[in-house]
């Protein structure tokens, strides 16, 4: 299974930037992912990296500066590589309908949890945040193109969907469903019992194919 928050790790660990850049950036990732980008201080990142607050604002004009140093190339760079891949398995995944959303269900939800830290940074954001839900926006567009090509056409090819269902009308059915329930399971409910977690997902299953088949 992918690992988005690893993989920014990993380019915060080989970017070409100044050994204090990153440690303000790693603390920051931590705090923001434990207590949220409101409930988190400058102070409180200094500390945690072991850096001044000087040195914070002598890299990032602000933190809302800071935070999007650190969506950035979520947004940009790794959902991107990690959708094509997931597409892709969709595209090999030659089931029927149910077969198909279940797939896409509980694949996307082990993605989520595998990501947790990094998937509640930039959810979290993209509830509140003009600037960071337009970038989103802006990379899902890019992207469009290839989930057509896969997944919906996969979907199509079943013979099972309803003519009137349009991508967009699955695409906000899944996520919302997914997002709403992964805060549940991780934030509010925090330890879920994975039996249950199982039968969740597949009440979700059932009330997605529900909506979209014949």
């Amino acid at each position: 299974m992918e690992k988005a928050f690893e993989d920014l790790n990993d380019w915060l660990t080989t970017s070409d930037m100044p050994n204090g850049k990153k440690k303000v950036l790693q603390a920051a990732i931590k705090l923001f992912s434990v207590q949220g980008y409101d409930g988190t201080s400058t102070a409180q990142i200094a500390e945690s990296s072991g850096m001044s607050q000087a040195t914070i604002f002598k890299y990032f004009k602000s933190k809302d500066d800071l935070l999007l140093f650190i969506i950035d190339p979520i947004i940009e760079h790794i959902l991107p590589a990690y959708g094509k891949s997931f597409t892709e398995q969709v595209k090999q995944n030659k089931a029927d309908l149910a077969g198909i959303v279940h797939f896409i269900v509980t694949n996307r939800f082990q993605f989520l949890v595998q990501n947790k830290d990094a998937a509640i940074i930039l959810i979290s954001q993209v509830l509140i945040n003009d600037k960071v839900r337009n970038m989103l926006i802006d990379k899902i567009m890019t992207v469009k193109g290839m989930f057509l090509d896969n997944v919906w056409q996969s979907l199509q090819d079943t013979g099972e969907m309803r003519t009137d269902i349009e991508p967009v009308d699955f695409i906000r059915l899944v996520v919302s469903q997914l997002l709403f329930y992964f805060l549940q399971s991780q934030r509010i409910l925090d330890h879920a019992n994975e039996q249950q977690i199982q039968m969740d997902l597949e009440q979700i299953t059932k009330l997605v194919i529900r909506a979209i088949k014949k």
